[in-house]
């Protein structure tokens, strides 16, 4: 159970065309001893909010919708053969591609609660926002995309240095929206408090003994 919460977050690889409009940003990924880099671009398509991900082997791309949090989910992993599209339309997400190297299509129901797939950055504006706590779905990546609740909980304000530069943070708390799993797994995301910007992920990356996963905001590259 705890592997497949920390996979809805790692995305893309390799270099982003982006617009002029877009706004760009490096992260640095840290698992265990393994470090990584990962490029991010947010954009406009269609005058939906698009975040677009590229790290080693992996690309994610995902639109938002302001009622139903992701509205499209695009995923190609060469590692762990996904090749798959993921769209919600009403209460059901249909699924269709490749995943884990085989063929897949599929409808999954959930209800009026949102979907993110990509949890850090798909959660800035609820951290941006007045509200407290927030239950939502996820498909989880090592049990056939199966939805699974999450809640993510503000539990304060800090100060936060990153790479010597200080922000004023807001503090979430991510756990299974269970009351029994919670228990099992969680993890600490902080975001610019004056806009939600996405500036750092701590938890596990797996069951008892995986390395901690550290990810933060490197830099934005001008363009």
């Amino acid at each position: 159970m705890n592997k497949c919460i920390i996979l809805v977050f790692v995305t893309g690889f390799g270099t982003i065309a982006t617009p002029l409009s877009a706004q760009q940003y490096q992260y640095a990924g840290l698992f265990g001893e393994n470090a990584y880099d990962i490029q991010v671009v947010k954009q406009q398509e269609n005058s939906k909010p698009v975040l677009i991900l590229e790290e080693k082997e992996r690309y994610s791309k995902h639109t938002f919708h302001p009622k139903l949090g992701t509205e499209k989910w695009v995923l190609r992993d060469k590692k762990e053969k996904h090749n798959f599209t993921a769209q919600r339309t009403d209460n059901q997400i249909k699924i269709w591609g490749t995943f884990q190297g085989e063929s897949v299509e599929k409808t999954v129901d959930i209800d009026e609660r949102l979907w993110f797939n990509k949890l850090d950055h798909g959660l800035s504006e609820f951290a941006a926002s007045d509200q407290q706590e927030l239950s939502f779905w996820v498909l989880k990546l090592v049990s056939d995309l199966d939805p699974l609740k999450m809640e993510a909980k503000k539990v304060g304000t800090e100060s936060l240095t990153i790479d010597g530069k200080t922000y004023e943070s807001v503090k979430v708390k991510l756990t299974i929206d269970n009351f029994v799993l919670s228990k099992l797994w969680s993890a600490e995301l902080w975001y610019r408090a004056s806009d939600g910007l996405f500036l750092r992920y701590e938890g596990a990356n797996g069951g008892p003994g995986t390395p901690t996963t550290i990810i933060e905001l490197d830099k934005k590259i001008e363009g």
